[in-house]
């Protein structure tokens, strides 16, 4: 998806070729990058990487619960042209999910560590792991990355009370 993405983005940059000379020439430049970065411009990518994925998973699984939570509580189908503008049923931006999954996102911080241990600046994870009786950051539950699963939980549980009646209110507008 990257390459066919990418190719076609250099097509409405104005260069003047074959869509598949596009999306080899992207192609090219994805290898070539991921080489230098992989084992070029790191000694330690995977370490680095690992530690990117522990950030992200968290804001992940609150946006998912946030997600499923909406699926569940829908009775019909999304409204396709609504989605395209900010002027349809659904709107721009709905505050109490975003703030959800903020919440979501700081608590599930607050439960995991950098389980590579070489993490620069990541010392401040785990912040709740020792007020929630976890056993700190160096207790049994630090490598459990409970972080995961309760941002997950609070993404679902919140957006099913703050989202409720805006999703009846979405339908009824969709039904009249």
């Amino acid at each position: 998806m990257d390459i066919y993405s990418s190719g076609l983005t250099l097509l409405t940059l104005g260069f003047r070729i074959p869509r598949w000379t596009a999306a080899a020439f992207d192609g090219v430049l994805m290898v070539l990058g991921a080489i230098y970065i992989v084992f070029i411009a790191t000694s330690n990518f995977i370490t680095i990487f690992e530690a990117f994925l522990i950030i992200l998973g968290v804001p992940m699984a609150a946006w998912c619960g946030v997600f499923l939570a909406d699926l569940l509580l829908r009775r019909r189908d999304y409204d396709e042209a609504s989605l395209f503008t900010s002027r349809g049923i659904y709107g721009s931006v709905r505050f109490g999910p975003v703030l959800v999954m903020a919440l979501g996102t700081f608590v599930g911080w607050g439960l995991v560590i950098d389980t590579t241990g070489q993490g620069k600046g990541l010392d401040w994870l785990g912040y709740f792991l020792d007020p929630f009786g976890f056993g700190g950051k160096g207790g049994a539950w630090a490598y459990a990355n409970l972080g995961v699963p309760f941002a997950l939980v609070i993404g679902f549980v919140g957006y099913l009370l703050v989202g409720a009646a805006a999703v009846r209110r979405q339908e009824r507008a969709l039904d009249a």
